[in-house]
């Protein structure tokens, strides 16, 4: 669909900000009757420009046991790419999957309370002669910038190295609360679906056969709040169509403070979805953008050398069956002991099944 100029402004407006009431965005759209600004917001979702409003869900913050994020840059020949791609799933603390379009690439985003154990799991792979890797661990957040609708869709390459003012690291964990399965679903749907509680009860009973009553769900919602674990709350909003727009991940390297700066500022004022976080001296920017910004992003990049190094790699879209994201594995929790746990022989178990299949 062509978007309206009032359509990009409210867009812009509550990628900006997810908490302004529907008063405020009347007065700011010069829209007359609530109706319209409703009927507005459906027929976006529809068409894949909205999606949430969501939290950032800080699981540091649900016991004492540490959590940890990994992202693994996992390199393999084309041949073996169903293979590889089996065996990732195999390991099922995993949230994100992206497929380079070359198809030799997979980066996979793990959230566990073990990385020896993830590694231990990768190296098995590796040693099957199936995949080479390398990782970055942190427990750093996660930051959402999304598209300015009356920006350039070409993100500038100057003026990047601004002063920022964001904190990398979670809070650490401030309560004792004891955690119920019907808590840790909600995180989930909280995290990558939804914040209504009616949508909840409507997933729960078509997807599980489960009925929860609202006051139920009301009451998860006011405990993970107050314990720090769901915090700013953001909606995903696409600058194009999903699956008609170009995507992307940006790995930069350098000084610590030069990559932090250059991946907060990157895209802003643009008509461009990112998604940043930091592991060490290395910036992760995912990116969603117009096709045309490709061929021309890279040489724009060489000109920030040596003050940082870029690697820009082509995933394939958001719309493609390979490139899969989910909510954290509640199963990792051990609501008895109240802490995460690691399922390395479960994991390890089927792997060597796929490469069993794979042998044979």
């Amino acid at each position: 669909m062509d978007l309206t100029e009032s359509e990009k402004r409210l867009l812009t407006l509550i990628g900006e900000n997810p908490s302004h009431t529907r008063w405020e965005l009347l007065q700011e759209l010069n829209y007359k009757r609530p109706t319209t600004l409703s009927s507005k917001m459906s027929e976006l979702k529809k068409a894949g420009y909205i999606r949430g409003p969501y939290y950032h869900i800080n699981l540091n913050a649900v016991c004492e046991t540490p959590v940890y994020s990994i992202l693994a840059e996992i390199r393999f020949s084309p041949s073996h790419y169903d293979v590889v791609f089996k065996s990732i799933l195999c390991i099922d603390c995993w949230e994100w999957i992206f497929p380079t379009i070359q198809g030799e690439t997979l980066f996979a985003f793990f959230r566990s309370c073990d990385c020896s154990h993830l590694h231990r799991l990768l190296n098995v792979l590796r040693n099957e002669g199936v995949i080479e890797y390398r990782s970055y661990t942190s427990q750093n957040r996660w930051f959402v910038q999304n598209p300015d609708f009356s920006g350039s869709v070409f993100p500038q390459t100057s003026d990047l190295f601004r002063s920022v003012d964001i904190e990398l690291c979670y809070p650490d964990k401030t309560h004792n609360t004891a955690w119920q399965f019907i808590d840790l679903k909600v995180m989930q749907y909280l995290q990558v679906r939804t914040t209504s509680i009616a949508e909840i009860q409507k997933l729960e009973k078509s997807l599980h056969g489960r009925f929860w009553r609202r006051h139920q769900i009301k009451h998860s919602i006011k405990k993970i709040t107050e314990a720090g674990i769901a915090e700013r709350k953001h909606y995903n909003i696409s600058p194009f169509p999903r699956g008609e727009d170009y995507a992307f991940l940006l790995l930069i390297e350098g000084d610590s403070l030069d990559v932090l700066q250059f991946i907060s500022s990157f895209g802003r004022g643009c008509r461009l979805y990112k998604a940043f976080t930091m592991s060490g001296g290395t910036g992760f920017l995912w990116c969603w953008c117009s096709p045309q910004v490709g061929p021309t992003l890279m040489k724009r990049l060489d000109n920030l050398r040596p003050r940082i190094e870029a690697r820009c790699l082509p995933l394939k879209s958001r719309g493609h069956g390979d490139t899969l994201k989910k909510s954290f594995n509640e199963e990792y929790f051990d609501l008895e002991k109240q802490k995460w746990t690691f399922h390395f022989k479960k994991c390890k178990e089927e792997i060597e099944k796929v490469m069993e299949r794979k042998n044979e």
